[in-house]
């Protein structure tokens, strides 16, 4: 029994405003505080679940026949 992606379509557009919304940050120090790094990877985790779920629907797009 084949399984499909029910995930709505994620676009290309929407990553790239996360990733400029919520950008890559290295400037964490000792002093930042776990709830605050908690929080930063917490959208760091849900920007590469949209960007992957978006790579997957390309390649089925690319792949079906």
């Amino acid at each position: 029994m084949k399984v499909e992606n029910t995930f709505p379509p994620i676009s290309e557009s929407i990553i790239n405003k996360l990733e400029e919304v919520f950008p890559l940050r290295d400037d964490f120090d000792s002093t930042t505080g776990q709830n605050a790094l908690m929080f930063y990877y917490g959208q760091r985790s849900v920007i590469r679940y949209l960007a992957n779920q978006n790579k997957i629907q390309n390649e089925n797009i690319l792949t079906k026949s």
